[in-house]
């Protein structure tokens, strides 16, 4: 069959599915008249359908990031195709890529290094009561012996380094048989999209030379779904991950020294509704044996202005705050002038004013913070204050004196922005880098005005040409409203971060007390006066200025 079939063939199933869906549609709004008994048989073997797609979200997400389809939005990432033109979450489209690349990536051999010289055994001296000819003779032979002993070992540790290229070759093997058939198995049977999501999980825990490996296990995972309850295979296959692991060596033969250290992990949750934030650690022995002797002043109560019969906190608890004191030593331990290690907030004058016990204001992190918690950070505090300016919600401007942004600008890139400016994105200002609207290299100035952030992502994602070369656009601020925003080809405006973190910042605010006041405004007569006076505020607060991004 060749690629033009195949597409035809492609787009004639997804019309039909269409179609399909449409009447389905069609018939479900009125079911007054719908037996249940007429038609569940239906609608078991349309869900026992649907499971197989799975199988083709994730071929086609593998298509997408092998055909760079972030391109069509303006990306170098698949994944920006899949959440925009297929409306999906971030995780989901991760998710499907990487079930893509399990799926599809070519499986190469693990390269096994080359072997080690072999040292040649030290030479012991000869006897010195032998006579001259004598001692020459067993010096010969003891050469000898040992040019013999280096060439046997040297042989040996060639045949073990050619056997472990052959086993190498067979392990990628196996794992390309068991690819080829998971992908059979996947087109002609269903499987659903939590079978796959379990298994993912439990093969997180596989380390990198685990025997069978990733591929292998996969396949037999899918086999077992088919006589196993969802949460039963997630017991059968963590006890095969345990084996695998056990059972894994290097190409040399030899256990690997780093499986737990290629584990190692930190996860942070979303704050709750209480505000709480569950955090995962992950580390190998050496970061376990830090963190106790870190967390060892917390094995018994008190402290140094608590006595020990007054300390009503739980192990758990004492624990937690042992580990913060260690980390605000830290923050403490930091130059003043370098940016790292405190908390940065953004309010308007007017929360300030009307501060109350509820009241809460969003950090340079992403996390909301209320007025206790700031109380918490303030013994040691250095308050910073950026003003806005009334119409525009802009800092004022400063000149081309220097590449890297200054503190100030990132403290009013803060109040200004909040987080990166990249439409829909949620990245706090501590994940940011400062960008140039118009590139340092073509003569753009560190000027507020010129400046603004972007994370990561889209900071790689920004054509500093202008030119929407290869379907990249371009942050750009809009003469009319003064805000940052991105130009994309064939578009014309702009798209702005509307996201609900953007939201939180103080020229937000002011911006949305504008267009309720315009929204109020009589139709004649003078508008009503601006307030005066300082119309954003931002602090920092805690002994160091808060972790500030760089310049691009």
């Amino acid at each position: 069959m060749n690629d033009n079939t195949s597409c035809s063939n492609i787009t004639a199933a997804v019309e039909s599915i269409i179609d399909g869906v449409d009447a389905l549609c069609l018939s479900m709004i009125n079911i007054d008249k719908i037996s249940f008994h007429s038609i569940y048989s239906d609608f078991e073997r349309l869900e026992e359908s649907l499971n197989r797609k799975t199988f083709i979200d994730a071929a086609f997400a593998f298509m997408a990031e092998r055909d760079e389809a972030g391109r069509l939005v303006g990306s170098s990432r698949a994944t920006d195709y899949l959440i925009n033109c297929l409306g999906l979450s971030r995780a989901e489209a991760n998710q499907r890529l990487a079930a893509g690349r399990n799926l599809y990536e070519k499986l190469n051999p693990e390269p096994v290094p080359e072997p080690e010289p072999v040292e040649q055994e030290p030479i012991p001296e000869p006897d010195p009561d032998l006579s001259e000819e004598e001692q020459a003779r067993e010096r010969q032979a003891a050469e000898e012996e040992a040019r013999r002993k280096k060439e046997a070992a040297e042989e040996e540790a060639r045949r073990k380094y050619e056997e472990a290229q052959r086993e190498a070759q067979r392990r990628a093997e196996r794992e390309r048989q068991a690819q080829e058939e998971r992908r059979r198995k996947m087109a002609e049977e269903a499987a659903s999209a939590e079978i796959a999501k379990i298994i993912e999980q439990e093969l997180r825990n596989l380390n990198k030379h685990a025997k069978p490996g990733p591929q292998e296990l996969r396949t037999k995972a899918m086999e077992e779904s088919k006589r196993r309850s969802p949460e039963d295979l997630r017991k059968w296959l963590r006890k095969q991950v345990t084996n695998a692991n056990a059972a894994g060596t290097m190409p040399n033969g030899k256990k690997d020294p780093f499986a737990a250290t290629r584990k190692r992990s930190f996860w942070m949750s979303e704050p709750d509704e209480d505000g709480s934030v569950r955090v995962s650690v992950r580390t190998d022995s050496l970061g376990a044996a830090l963190l106790a002797k870190v967390l060892a002043p917390a094995q018994r109560p008190g402290g140094p202005q608590l006595p020990p019969e007054e300390d009503n906190r739980t192990f758990g608890q004492r624990r937690h705050d042992q580990l913060m004191e260690v980390c605000s030593q830290f923050v403490e331990g930091k130059d003043p002038k370098s940016g790292l290690g405190s908390i940065v907030l953004s309010a308007t004058l007017d929360e300030l004013e009307s501060l109350s016990p509820n009241s809460t204001f969003m950090t340079d992190t992403g996390h909301e913070l209320s007025v206790w918690d700031l109380v918490r950070l303030s013994e040691g505090v250095s308050d910073y204050l950026a003003i806005l300016d009334p119409e525009s919600f802009q800092p004022l401007a400063l000149g081309r004196t220097k590449r890297t942004a200054s503190f100030a600008q990132k403290l009013a890139l803060f109040a200004a922005e909040f987080c990166c400016s990249g439409p829909g994105c949620d990245r706090p200002m501590s994940e940011t880098d400062v960008h140039h609207l118009v590139a340092w290299q073509h003569g753009g100035a560190t000027d507020i005005r010129n400046l603004t952030l972007l994370c990561r992502r889209h900071h790689v994602d920004n054509n500093d040409n202008y030119d929407f070369r290869n379907g990249m656009g371009h942050s750009e601020r809009d003469p009319r409203t003064g805000r940052v925003g991105k130009r994309m080809p064939g578009e014309d405006g702009f798209r702005f971060n509307e996201s609900a973190t953007a939201d939180e910042s103080a020229a937000s605010h002011y911006r949305r007390r504008a267009e309720e006041r315009s929204a109020k405004r009589p139709t004649d007569g003078p508008p009503p006066p601006q307030p005066s006076g300082m119309n954003g505020t931002l602090f920092d607060i805690g002994q160091d200025p808060g972790a500030m991004p760089k310049a691009s």
